[in-house]
Order: C-alpha cells, then sequence, then structure tokens
C-alpha cells in the first residue's frame, strides 16, 4: 500500500500544479468533444435520409481536412508564439463556434452543408491547440517524468471518451442534440479557465531572428531528412487510414447492423475508449521503456486481430469485449511512439514536429472515411471492417522493418 502511495505521490499530475491544470482542461472539453460527435453522428444517420452513411463519412472528413490543410503552418507559428497564449485562443474561438451551431439548431436552421462548414471552421483550431499543448509537455514538467507525463497525457482523449461515451445517450435523451452541443461549448470555456491559471513560462525560446516561411521549412527539412522518425509518421499515417473508419463503423453497426438506439452507441464507443484508457494510465506509472517497436508492433497487431474479430461478431457483448481489446492495444502504442518523440525532437521544434504528424497522420481520414462511407452503401458494414482489419494485421508486420530511431530508455 505504502508502495503504491508513493507511486501516485510522484506521479507528474501530483508533482506540477500546471501540468495538471492542463490535464484537467483537456479532459472536461474532450469529454465536451465526444458528446458533440456522438449527437453529430446520430444527428446524421437520422436525419440525412438514404444516403445518411455517406453524409456521415463526409462530415467526419470536414473535421480532419483542416487539419491536413493548416496543420504544419499552425505548428510554425506555435513555436514562435506563447503556447499559453495560443491554447487560450483555440479554446475560446471553438467554444465561439459551438455557440453558432446551438444557435442555428435552436432556430431549426441547421442544414448538412452548414455543419460541415461550421466543423471545419471548428477543426480548424485543433492543431493550433494541439501543438501548443504537445510541445509545453516538457517545460510543464521534467526531463525524468516526462515518459510519465506522455503517458498521462495520452491517456486524455481515452478518459474522456469512456465519460463522454458512456453519458452520451443520458444527456442526449435529457437535452437532446442541442444540449450535447452546449456541453462541447461549455468544456472549451472551462479548458480556456484551466490554461489562464497556468503560471510557467511558455514564451519560445530565444533565437535569432528568421521568417516563418525560413522556421517552416527549417522543420520539414528536419522531419524528411531523419528516417527512423520519417517510417514512423508515415506508418501512423496507414495505421490511421485502415483503424480511423472504426468512428464510423460503430455508429453503423448500432444504427444498420444491429438496429439497436444511441444508448448501444454510447456503450460501444465506452468500452472501446476504457480499454485505451485503462493501458494509457496504467503506463503513466512506468517510468521508461525498453524495446519501443516491439511494443509498438504487438500494439498494432493486437489490434488488427481485435478488429478482425467484429466481423464474425453478432452478440452486442462480444462486440463490447472486441472494441475494450482493441482500445487497450491502441492506448499502449500510442503511449510508447509518442514517448519516443518526445525524447527525440529537439524542444524547439517540437510545435512544428507534431503539427507534421498529426497533419501527415490525419490527412489519410478524409479519404478513408468517404471511401468506407461508399463501400458501406454499396458492399455492406462487415465488408469494410473485414478489408481494414486485414490490412491492419499486414502492417503490423511491416513495422518490424522500420529504421530504428534511437532513444534513452
Amino acid at each position: 500500500m505504502r508502495a503504491l502511495k508513493d507511486q501516485v505521490l510522484a506521479h507528474p499530475l501530483a508533482l506540477f500544479p500546471d501540468f495538471r491544470r492542463m490535464f484537467a482542461g483537456r479532459v472536461v472539453s474532450a469529454v465536451g468533444d465526444k458528446f458533440f460527435s456522438i449527437a453529430i453522428a446520430w444527428w446524421v444517420l437520422s436525419s440525412g435520409g438514404e444516403n445518411s452513411k455517406l453524409h456521415l463519412g463526409l462530415v467526419m472528413a470536414m473535421n480532419v481536412v483542416p487539419v491536413v490543410l493548416f496543420g504544419p503552418l499552425l505548428g510554425t507559428l506555435s513555436d514562435r508564439s506563447d503556447k499559453r497564449r495560443v491554447m487560450l485562443a483555440a479554446d475560446g474561438a471553438r467554444a465561439a463556434l459551438v455557440l453558432v451551431l446551438v444557435a442555428l439548431l435552436w432556430g431549426g436552421r441547421l442544414t448538412l452543408p452548414a455543419l460541415y462548414a461550421l466543423c471545419f471552421c471548428i477543426s480548424g483550431f485543433g492543431p493550433l491547440f494541439e501543438s501548443a499543448e504537445a510541445a509545453s509537455i516538457l517545460r510543464l514538467t521534467s526531463e525524468e517524468r516526462m515518459p510519465q507525463a506522455v503517458a498521462a497525457d495520452s491517456s486524455i482523449l481515452q478518459l474522456s471518451n469512456v465519460v463522454g461515451s458512456a453519458l452520451g445517450s443520458v444527456l442526449m435523451a435529457a437535452a437532446g442534440v442541442a444540449g450535447a452541443f452546449l456541453f462541447n461549448a461549455g468544456g472549451y470555456l472551462l479548458s480556456f479557465a484551466a490554461i489562464w491559471g497556468i503560471r510557467t513560462e511558455l514564451k519560445p525560446e530565444a533565437r535569432t531572428e528568421s521568417s516563418f516561411v525560413a522556421e517552416f521549412r527549417e522543420g520539414l527539412a528536419y522531419i524528411l531528412g531523419n528516417r527512423p522518425v520519417l517510417a514512423l509518421i508515415l506508418t501512423f499515417a496507414f495505421f490511421n487510414f485502415f483503424v480511423g473508419p472504426i468512428l464510423i463503423l460503430i455508429p453503423m453497426i448500432v444504427k444498420f447492423t444491429l438496429k439497436e438506439s444511441v444508448t448501444w452507441l454510447a456503450v460501444f464507443e465506452t468500452f472501446f475508449a476504457a480499454g485505451s484508457a485503462a493501458l494509457a494510465v496504467a503506463m503513466s506509472f512506468k517510468s521508461s521503456y525498453g524495446g519501443i517497436y516491439g511494443w509498438f508492433f504487438a500494439s498494432v497487431l493486437a489490434v488488427g486481430l481485435s478488429f478482425g474479430g467484429l466481423y464474425f461478431a453478432a452478440d452486442k457483448y462480444a462486440i463490447c469485449a472486441l472494441l475494450f481489446a482493441a482500445g487497450a492495444a491502441l492506448g499502449a502504442g500510442n503511449a510508447v511512439v509518442l514517448t519516443l518523440f518526445q525524447s527525440v525532437v529537439p524542444d524547439a521544434m517540437k510545435g512544428r514536429f507534431f503539427s507534421v504528424l498529426t497533419t501527415l497522420a490525419y490527412a489519410v481520414l478524409p479519404v478513408t472515411f468517404m471511401v468506407n462511407g461508399m463501400l458501406a452503401e454499396k458492399y455492406s458494414v462487415g465488408f469494410c471492417i473485414a478489408m481494414n482489419a486485414s490490412a491492419v494485421l499486414l502492417l503490423s508486420f511491416l513495422v518490424l522493418l522500420l529504421p530504428r530511431a534511437e532513444y534513452k530508455a
């Protein structure tokens, strides 16, 4: 018991108040994001008519297109700016845009084109916040606690998904789709308040004067010239192409295969997020890793096997177990690879690096959402599951061939 207490007291969330503030703010805003995504998916599938599957793919694509278009530029802006102010601006803008969406819905004027446009604008501020946040982790913690801090930070999305998925159907039943959107706006405002409370200096490091374009090119040159890092980023992109569709396949399984209510959508997403959160939280107590590439191979293989199991599962409880396993594997893989990146990428370049990582990893999502939406319309949801699971299993063995980046365990 004493050893467990000592581990808790030595955890980055206990040691570093500003890191704790940023963590709490992100959890709250991410819970709102989950309510938002569940509400959008159900609204589109219920209001999109006979082409609702395709419309869902298009709406999800609108959520990632801005990341692809603006990510690297916003990462460069983050490296040149006070990261605290960058995060505050991103939270404030997103809260305002979601409130516009609420007003349109309450006024009965929300259309699919308007939803596409607002989702595009809201998501456009995501890369700005995420690149500044990722570049702040080391400054808000320490070299020694950085691996634990990265694992804790990577658990935020999963922890919030657990809460958001579990309560999403309850919130929609009580307050409707507009209530879910309103909660999302409130989450951004709470995150704004938490970031406002950070007192650690997050201004850019002193550097020789150089232009925005020069620094943008410098960031790209670093990534393109580092084969092990570039190989991992490209692997992330391929992995996202075949795993990302689960975000639209889960609602389709509930609505069209099982013919269940939004409650089961919340249940399935809760189990998926719970698996990822459980592994990420457990790994946040681990101070170092050995054999990061072995971890990555095992996690991708486990995701492929679990994803493939969904093709054969007809029982709702079996689907819950498979989604939990897939989420756990995903959480482990994310934690170890992000720790490697935090270790090897120079601090002054992290904003640019993580924005490019996000851009390349997410660039495939609009394409895969639309492709899977069309394939689900033409063939079946099961066909999409089998195709993507087979590709992930093949990718897991390609991980073993990647060039290795040096990492001090």
